[in-house]
């Protein structure tokens, strides 16, 4: 469901402002993106509007011990040094990852494992690189949860599917 809600949110955020953007002529490029982060996850997608952005994702993975399935979804705010039309640019993100901690402990008295999910609130810093048909994001950053922190990271490449410059 929240895979759903989260994709459903940015196809309606990218309606809205290509309608008003196209108008006013502002650099924008909508991508789909892939690779590993906390905030976009292995899928996912991001809107960029001038030095502003949106991105969202899934990220599947499984529990070493119990081999339980957990699904991640994140979602992130991002403010770039340029716009989408610039080669390089730096950039920062804050967003939360629905399950991006996990614990998962083994007690060999009861045989039985313990684990915990909980939502990561990231703040990420990384830079941008744009080539011809494609661009790459490397970045590093700390995801704070109930009960501690987390160092986290990212190397992603996005396809994008619609620009207007």
């Amino acid at each position: 469901m929240r895979k759903i809600l989260l994709m459903f949110s940015l196809v309606l955020a990218f309606t809205m402002l290509t309608s008003t953007m196209n108008a006013q002529k502002k650099p924008l490029d909508f991508s789909l993106t892939g690779g590993y982060s906390w905030l976009s996850g292995v899928v996912g997608g991001e809107l960029q509007i001038e030095n502003f952005g949106i991105s969202g994702g899934w990220m599947p993975t499984t529990m070493p011990l119990s081999g339980n399935k957990v699904n991640s979804v994140g979602i992130a705010f991002n403010a770039y040094s340029g716009k989408p039309t610039d080669v390089s640019t730096f950039y920062v993100s804050l967003g939360v990852a629905s399950d991006g901690y996990r614990y998962e402990d083994w007690n060999s008295s009861s045989g039985y494992t313990t684990e915990e999910t909980l939502p990561v609130t990231i703040l990420m810093v990384g830079s941008k690189y744009r080539f011809k048909v494609l661009y790459s994001k490397l970045g590093v950053g700390y995801g704070w949860y109930d009960g501690g922190g987390v160092w986290t990271w990212e190397a992603t490449l996005g396809i994008p599917l619609f620009r207007n410059y």
